[in-house]
């Protein structure tokens, strides 16, 4: 049987943090019970564990309350409620030149104008631009704390202090930086977070979330409409939170997933294979490593291209042959792309995790080289 090394937990982590599955099942074979619809022990049960997550996640992002951090399917749902419930028609945001379809396809979805403030060749905003980019019609400023493409990390707080200067809301995107970039709510300068559970918190697909300010919570329009096992004689949504944006049954079996997950200490492991595998590739001349050549400035990621091959062809070599796991192609991420000068040749991108090992990396460096030798 051919090994697997997956190298692909910007997309989805794997394996999920240890005791994941079981609590899951757990919920699955011996409660079982909707939240908030019965009057009953299990019922009752659930809603406590559910709670319990919540306030894991206010600890993690520095919510006041954990009734404001409110569940989603994903962080591409969170962003559409953010986008939806703050922002009208006609309004104008700012975005980094590094953001991901999440942020950029809802925005037009929703007829919300946008522009892209620039980025320096590794990737990371050029804040003193953003004045000069701010219009009467601008409402918010929505960012990334880390790059899907090439790990870079933003400084959201510096962004955000910035942006506060000019009355914008604040939304950052911590999809690619949880929990290794830092992100907590500041009245300074971050308004709202939009998280998910099944990168790197290591919890199950399915989960995420949206995570307010007071402020934002004062003012936020539902997105969706629906039963909330509370105040039912009323035909709007409740006033309270988090029912107002959590209509219908949630993924209750996947929230408990991803609060045991919060409790797993997963250390500095994905952050050193990705430094072993980056100081080989930095010295490696047939590939070109797209963005910063220092770990400290990426999380767990790196993209390379190969200029003189195709890089679905390095990838399917590395798959088929040695069983490396990778993503190749634009990830979801065009602006991106081209902000890093690859939209026409995508990158090759490694993203080991937690349960990557030394000799993982080393077998994907050798593999490489053999890749490498044929081009």
């Amino acid at each position: 049987m051919q090994q697997r090394i997956y190298l692909d937990n910007a997309a989805t982590s794997y394996p999920k943090a240890p005791g994941v599955a079981q609590a899951m099942a757990t919920y699955l074979l011996g409660n079982g019970a909707n939240l908030g619809r019965g009057s009953y022990e299990s019922g009752y049960a659930v809603m406590e564990q559910v709670q319990g997550v919540r306030k894991q996640l206010a600890d993690l992002f520095g919510a006041s309350d954990a009734r404001l951090v409110t569940f989603s399917l994903n962080v591409t749902h969170a962003l559409n409620v953010f986008i939806t419930g703050m922002l009208d028609p006609g309004d104008h945001v700012l975005i980094s030149g590094m953001e991901h379809n999440a942020v950029v396809r809802a925005l037009v979805v929703h007829g919300i104008a946008y522009t892209a403030i620039p980025c320096d060749e590794i990737g990371r905003v050029r804040a003193e631009l953003l004045p000069s980019l701010v219009t009467k019609k601008t409402k918010a400023l929505i960012i990334t704390s880390a790059s899907n493409v090439t790990g870079t990390i933003q400084n959201v707080a510096e962004l955000g202090r910035l942006a506060h200067l000019y009355g914008l809301l604040v939304c950052v995107d911590t999809a690619q930086g949880s929990p290794t970039v830092e992100c907590k709510l500041e009245k300074e300068c971050i308004d709202a977070i939009a998280f998910t559970g099944h990168k790197g918190l290591l919890g199950p697909t399915g989960t995420g979330g949206l995570v307010l300010s007071e402020l934002v919570a004062e003012r936020i329009r539902p997105m969706i409409g629906g039963g909330t096992g509370s105040f039912s004689d009323q035909l709007t949504m409740s006033p309270t939170f988090p029912d107002r944006l959590e209509a219908g049954t949630q993924n209750i079996v996947g929230i408990l997933g991803l609060g045991k997950a919060l409790e797993f200490d997963q250390g500095e492991q994905a952050k050193r294979m990705t430094d072993r595998l980056l100081q080989y590739l930095l010295q490696e001349k047939r590939v070109r490593v797209i963005g910063s050549n220092h770990i400290e400035d990426r999380t767990a990621t790196i993209s390379i291209d190969v200029p003189n091959a195709d890089n679905a062809h390095i990838a399917f070599a590395l798959s088929q042959e040695w069983g490396i796991e990778t993503r190749v192609g634009l990830h979801c991420a065009p602006l991106a792309h081209s902000t890093m000068h690859t939209l026409h040749t995508g990158t090759v991108r490694f993203s080991p995790g937690y349960a990557t090992t030394e000799d993982e990396i080393d077998e994907t460096i050798n593999a490489l080289q053999t890749v490498l030798s044929r081009t």
